[in-house]
């Protein structure tokens, strides 16, 4: 069967790392209005974990990673999709590269989160968890405050610290360990009463279900990418709170 034949409509890029394009995949899946088979989106998802370090490359200016996204993204076009979703914030440092040398429209995680921020219209003090790349390379920072929010970074020395092990240990597969370093970053933004926390690193989207407090002030980049790519396929017309409930429910069991 031909690649047109297939009907391919998203494309993913995965592996980055492969638990955290899994909890993507999971979340579309269930965010998806469907009754049938049938009603999910073809799609194809493109594992490459051999991919370079995101934010080695990005602290050391290196281009090793940009050229393996963008075979990644030929890869994609030849397929025939018409959006591409890259489940890893660090990665999207080299958006605007790889969407000049795509036909396809590649969708920005950030753009998804700052479009979730709309449930928190007073919020002022975010606070971002995301790998120190992300936060060096500044695209989301920039989103943020044009969006007229607040950048906030807790006072705590170890909080960055508990990010990086919350990531690691996701990434070595010692989840509950990972859940405890999460659940002690997030101590730390309550502690300083800020707003809203963006999961700003899809490795701690897929340990979302082991939050052991009130998400109601935090804003998932997983789920804000599954949604917005649901959205743009034509599959969601307006945010579904209550699919996202019984999904949370779910994972939670």
């Amino acid at each position: 069967m031909t690649a047109s034949r297939l009907g391919l409509r998203l494309g993913i890029i995965g592996g980055l790392g492969p638990l955290a394009s899994a909890d993507f995949y999971r979340k579309l899946t269930e965010l998806t209005p469907a009754r049938t088979d049938t009603d999910h989106l073809p799609l194809v998802l493109l594992s490459l974990p051999q991919l370079p370090d995101r934010t080695e490359a990005i602290l050391n200016g290196s281009d090793a990673v940009l050229d393996a996204l963008m075979d990644a993204v030929s890869t994609l076009d030849k397929l025939g999709v018409e959006r591409i979703a890259i489940p890893c914030n660090t990665a999207h440092h080299w958006f605007d590269a790889l969407s000049r040398a795509t036909r396809a429209k590649i969708v920005h995680i950030v753009d998804s989160v700052v479009e979730e921020m709309a449930q928190f219209p007073g919020a002022r003090r975010v606070t971002l968890l995301a790998t120190r790349g992300t936060l060096a390379s500044g695209f989301y920072q920039n989103a943020l405050l044009a969006a007229d929010h607040e950048i906030y970074a807790p006072r705590r020395q170890d909080f960055q610290n508990l990010v990086d092990a919350a990531i690691r240990d996701v990434k070595s597969g010692a989840l509950a360990d990972a859940a405890t370093a999460l659940n002690s970053a997030l101590a730390r933004c309550r502690e300083e009463s800020v707003d809203v926390t963006i999961l700003a690193c899809t490795e701690l989207s897929a340990i979302s279900h082991r939050i052991d407090t009130d998400p109601s002030g935090i804003v998932d980049s997983n789920t804000a990418l599954a949604r917005t790519c649901l959205r743009q396929l034509g599959l969601l017309t307006k945010p579904d709170r209550a699919r996202e409930a019984r999904t949370a429910a779910r994972s939670t069991g």
